[in-house]
């Protein structure tokens, strides 16, 4: 609907991973490209992806998750096949030669209560959803896969501290508008965009969920195009070590 909508500046779009980058390397029948039909306004912010294990697992840290892999092979769940979490941990496997089982669930409902009651021994999901199993208790964080550590949860390090070297991944939030929305339209509500985010209780309540705000860069039309066609590229690699034939 957006995609064919006036782009007069009134319709825009909240888009996220499923359908502006991992839709399109899984399924082929979409009915619109990401790539042309819309113009980016602003990211806005993303939660970074981190994997979680059940307290009976041993392995506290990435390097040690993947050395434990390597004398038995561990499950790991994430939402879906296809979901973006399950791309992050086909990326993951791919960068570290760890041997995981991917495990995937129709959703997250039922994800972490398996993983607090041993079922399965953990997960790949969106840090915000892990991080109070963390502080209390009930379950390990390995890692987070951002670029820096998290001010809420500084005792977890990064996949990149753990040796996987620029390993990055993240659920985004961002703003597009239909492809032909005049350049001067597009300015304004980046405009706003950035004004809205810049300080009061918008950016903080984002933060207190465990979200980072995108970088002054990233909150331009330039700077999200760009950060669209990198994960775009990332999305379609993952699938392919995924297995996944777009159908």
């Amino acid at each position: 609907m957006v995609a064919r909508a006036a782009p007069d500046g009134y319709t825009l779009l909240v888009g996220s991973n499923g359908p502006l980058t991992v839709n399109p390397a899984v399924q082929a029948k979409i009915s619109y490209d990401t790539l042309k039909d819309f113009a980016a306004v602003a990211l806005t912010s993303y939660v970074p992806h981190a994997i979680i294990l059940n307290n009976n697992v041993k392995a506290k840290t990435i390097p040690e998750l993947i050395a434990l892999s390597k004398t038995k092979p561990i499950n790991l769940a994430t939402s879906g096949v296809g979901s973006a979490t399950h791309m992050t941990l086909e990326r993951f496997k791919a960068a570290t030669g760890a041997n995981i089982t991917h495990v995937p669930y129709k959703g997250g409902a039922t994800l972490l209560p398996d993983i607090l009651g041993g079922a399965i021994e953990g997960a790949m999901m969106e840090f915000s959803t892990a991080l109070p199993q963390h502080k209390g208790g009930k379950a390990h964080i390995a890692g987070v896969a951002a670029a820096k550590r998290s001010p809420l949860a500084p005792d977890i390090p990064t996949f990149i501290e753990g040796g996987v070297k620029g390993f990055t991944a993240q659920s985004y939030i961002g703003i597009v508008a239909p492809a032909k929305t005049p350049p001067e339209i597009i300015a304004q509500l980046q405009k706003a965009i950035a004004t809205g985010l810049a300080s009061g209780p918008a950016p903080d309540k984002l933060r207190s969920m465990g979200s980072d705000i995108a970088t002054p860069e990233q909150m331009t039309s330039k700077g999200f195009d760009a950060f669209i066609r990198a994960d775009y590229a990332a999305m379609k690699e993952a699938a392919a070590l995924a297995g996944i034939a777009p159908k």
